[in-house]
């Protein structure tokens, strides 16, 4: 098995994480001394709804004050243009290992910083994939780190509840009207008792408008959800 290891590491190198350096074979570290050093938290004043950065006077972002999102309240690790290529790693190199730093870097941070959404929350939720999507992929990627950050909590997670019923076109290429379209209906789930009276805590990579936590959360708390929360990786600052 050490064998095989080593060999392992020879054709596929201990990264960093974040930066994607080459680090030294053997390593159990997930972080360059650079991004160790320089690891770039989301910190400082957040929107108190969705968790982007905030002006200090700020209680919520210019979105948030607009929009009339359903969810409690949400944070996120990281913004998305200091992980970008950490994520894109992830999803479109099918690398499902990354899952497993990844998630250590949410669960240390959720810990440090919101303990509290931890201690409140009932039950982990992923963010589906469209069935035919994910077979493509081969997996989803919040999915994995659903099950990695319930089994770091002690907490029940459920993959299997909440679906996502039609496929629709990618966020990230439409506007904010169009997207509120785009994902108006997409998900459903197929057994209300299991979220019936419980504290959600939604997971996915990457938070942008919020449409797409926001309709999970419409869906959950249609079927009885007590409060809904979410906890993603990522934060779109734009």
């Amino acid at each position: 098995m050490r064998f095989w290891n080593m060999i392992l590491q020879w054709f596929y190198p201990p990264r960093c994480i974040l930066c994607g350096k080459i680090m030294k074979t053997g390593t159990k570290e997930i972080l360059c001394s650079e991004c160790e050093n320089t690891l770039p938290w989301k910190e400082g004043a957040v929107c108190q709804k969705c968790g982007r950065s905030v002006y200090l006077n700020e209680t919520y972002c210019e979105r948030c004050q607009k929009a009339n999102f359903v969810f409690e309240k949400g944070v996120a690790v990281f913004s998305y243009a200091d992980v970008r290529d950490a994520i894109a790693h992830f999803k479109f190199k099918y690398w499902k290992r990354d899952a497993v730093p990844l998630a250590k870097l949410m669960g240390d941070y959720l810990l440090t910083y919101y303990p509290e959404l931890q201690e409140q929350s009932d039950l982990l939720i992923p963010v589906p994939m469209y069935e035919k999507k994910q077979k493509v992929r081969g997996f989803n990627q919040s999915e994995l780190l659903a099950k990695l950050l319930a089994e770091r909590f002690g907490k029940p997670y459920s993959a299997n509840n909440l679906k996502r019923i039609r496929h629709t076109a990618p966020q990230s290429l439409l506007n904010a009207e169009q997207r509120r379209e785009n994902i108006k209906g997409a998900f459903s789930l197929e057994n209300g008792e299991e979220v019936e009276g419980k504290t959600i805590l939604l997971i996915d990579d990457i938070f942008t408008t919020g449409t797409t936590i926001n309709e999970c959360s419409k869906v959950l708390y249609a079927n009885g959800a007590k409060k809904v929360l979410f906890f993603g990786l990522s934060v779109a600052e734009n």
